[in-house]
């Protein structure tokens, strides 16, 4: 499952929405949201960290094809991994990871938008070179390289001026739920659907949406029931509801495929790229960067060991 956040208005009142599943199920994570502006960072973490050194030894592994040239990152709004400000920054934990590798690795990697089910078709056709974040599974390593550097759960956010609190994944059966096109939620609701469908219960009606952000919209105006999205988007969106919207996490669906996932920075297959950037980020972690850039975002539970930051670490399946 992956995991964006965008504007809605309604009114007088602007919402930025957080909510992506762009290539996972979820994210484990505590998250704030962002304002009208922007995702800020954790209250009373530091703004300001140091960027990296230039590392020669890393410079000199970077693949021909990538060096002294513009890298483009594709990214989708996932907050807070990536939000979009009205006034066109960029800010998060990717684009702060993103000037930390530039640095280190003597790249000058742009960020561009895309929406996330374009994500791998681009890296493929050499549109994009980068994403993230994107959830390694194994079907995603045939076609591309996933770089891993973080962890997901899913969750289910509600509206909460209604009635409906789900505490089983039970409780979906019958019920309008948002994912994100493209995103591995999409198969943690197909296999929900299907545990209903075993318990003579009716299936989960599955709205999909081009991004986050709309199924958000859906939700506030009473067109679903819920939004199935990783924990990062849905906790950052219902802190910034003002009360609208509650998150919860729905323990008897964490067994579901893809409603735990692994993060990856995807590049393209065998190129090369993919294990220099785990170098990098693994140096991250040693010099502590690693730690401050997610504690900055508050996705402290996001984290993962420095031995699971590597090449397609991932055993597990989208669809079991």
């Amino acid at each position: 499952m992956r995991k964006p956040i965008r504007t809605a208005v309604t009114g007088t009142c602007a919402l930025i929405l957080p909510l992506a599943l762009a290539a996972c199920s979820v994210d484990d994570s505590s998250v704030g949201a962002a304002s009208d502006s922007s995702r800020k960072p954790k209250p009373g973490a530091s703004a300001a960290i140091a960027l990296a050194s230039p590392d020669a030894a890393l410079q000199a592994k970077v693949p021909k094809q990538y060096a002294g040239k513009e890298v483009v990152m594709g990214i989708s709004e996932y907050a807070p991994y990536v939000t979009f400000g009205s006034g066109g920054d960029i800010t998060g934990l990717v684009p702060d990871l993103d000037k930390q590798l530039s640095s280190m690795l003597g790249l000058k990697i742009t960020e561009r938008k895309t929406t996330f089910d374009a994500t791998i078709p681009g890296i493929k056709s050499g549109r994009i070179d980068l994403s993230a974040p994107v959830g390694d599974f194994v079907e995603r390593q045939t076609e591309v390289d996933l770089t891993d550097f973080a962890q997901s759960n899913v969750t289910v956010m509600v509206n909460s001026q209604k009635s409906f609190l789900p505490k089983a994944g039970s409780d979906l059966c019958g019920r309008k739920v948002g994912v994100e096109k493209g995103a591995g939620t999409q198969n943690v609701i197909a296999a929900l659907t299907e545990r209903c469908e075993k318990d003579g219960k009716s299936a989960v009606q599955d709205q999909v949406f081009n991004d986050l952000p709309s199924a958000a919209l859906a939700l506030q105006s009473s067109r679903i029931d819920a939004v199935a999205a990783p924990s990062a988007s849905n906790t950052a969106a219902s802190e910034t509801s003002g009360g609208r919207f509650k998150t919860v996490e729905i323990k008897d669906m964490l067994d579901l495929p893809a409603a735990t996932a692994i993060y990856g920075i995807v590049s393209k297959k065998d190129s090369g790229l993919a294990p220099v950037l785990a170098e990098a980020l693994q140096k991250l972690y040693d010099n502590g960067t690693y730690n401050k850039l997610f504690d900055k975002w508050d996705l402290p539970l996001s984290t993962v060991e420095k031995e699971k930051i590597t090449v397609n670490g991932s055993r597990q399946s989208q669809s079991g």
